[in-house]
């Protein structure tokens, strides 16, 4: 089933741990300076295959590219970005997810959030899998990605690949904390 390109991501308030409630939307193209300044204090830098890059160009550059070809959601508290999920197509049914949660806002359940909307947005444009690859110490994420119900399909080196089918007719995805 080829994703339906012409949907559109209804924008959610969501509550942290904390009680900051936090706005998920599309990116949309006035929204990329924004993006650059969460990337720009984002830390640790290159934490994953060397994303975020380190310097504001490589920055603007990566975005640029990327946006040209994905969608994504952003996490706003107020007019600041908190994270983003980007959903990069692989195929007509695969879908590549990577998320950035700035740390700011890290073990307040924004993840978890951010997580579950954007498999409910890849689900509703037709993507049949979603993929993902993350660093084997990064033990937050494989746990909100196996709670999710990502299964790891490969390792290798310190990386492992994940999966979640978004196609089984009884399965839903799990709720946000």
């Amino acid at each position: 089933m080829a994703p339906e390109s012409d949907i559109t991501f209804k924008p959610v308030v969501v509550t942290l741990r904390d009680g900051r409630r936090i706005l998920v939307r599309e990116y949309g193209m006035d929204d990329f300076a924004a993006l650059v300044e969460m990337y720009k204090g984002f830390e640790p830098k290159r934490v994953a295959q060397g994303l975020p890059p380190p310097d504001t160009p490589r920055i603007a550059n990566w975005l640029d590219r990327l946006q040209q070809k994905s969608r994504s959601l952003m996490a706003l508290y107020g007019d600041r970005v908190s994270g983003q999920v980007i959903l990069c197509p692989i195929s007509d049914a695969s879908v590549e997810y990577t998320i950035f949660v700035h740390q700011d806002y890290r073990c307040q359940g924004l993840g978890t959030q951010l997580t579950h909307w954007a498999l409910s947005f890849a689900r509703e444009m037709g993507f049949a899998e979603v993929f993902l690859c993350t660093e084997l110490t990064n033990y937050p994420a494989l746990s909100l990605y196996r709670r999710m119900g990502f299964q790891t399909t490969s390792i290798y080196g310190e990386e492992c690949e994940m999966k979640l089918s978004l196609v089984s007719a009884d399965q839903s995805l799990p709720r946000a904390a």
